[in-house]
């Protein structure tokens, strides 16, 4: 039997998925999770809790800092990235804050700069660094930030 306080070795996916519900949520907005596996574009649709205006996230998750992956997708309207580092514990939580374009470019940079790697899709660990906390990537709708 495993020890229930060491990290889990598999995905980070569904937990950096919840993390980013509730960060979401902190911040006024609503977010609902798509359980649908084969939805290729987003695992949240969120929105303005009174207007209804809806965007799009994706969310990436890592246990340590490996390569993200992710290819390019076409352009889709309000669709924005949120790439998660889930710490060992809640202050170790580390979120980034992309557009779809800022996504996008950082794949085709490395896929430029890497012409021999194996076209898997993602980037180095360190390439969306700039994109920290910058949750006013977000569409703004003057809703409350904790």
């Amino acid at each position: 039997m495993s020890d229930v306080n060491s990290p889990r070795k598999h995905t980070a996916e569904w937990p950096a998925v919840f993390l980013v519900a509730a960060e979401l949520e902190r911040r006024g907005y609503v977010a609902s999770i798509i359980l649908n596996p084969n939805n290729p574009w987003a695992d949240l649709m969120v929105g303005h809790p009174n207007t209804g205006e809806q965007f799009w996230v994706d969310v990436k998750g890592l246990r340590k800092s490996n390569a993200w992956t992710g290819k390019a997708k076409g352009e889709r309207a309000n669709l924005f990235y949120i790439l998660v580092l889930v710490g060992k514990t809640r202050t170790g939580d580390r979120f980034f804050v992309l557009s779809q374009a800022d996504f996008n470019g950082l794949v085709e940079q490395y896929q430029r700069d890497h012409p021999t790697a194996k076209p898997i899709g993602g980037f180095d660990w360190t390439d969306p660094h700039e994109f920290e906390d910058k949750w006013d990537k977000l569409p703004s709708w003057n809703v409350p930030s904790n």
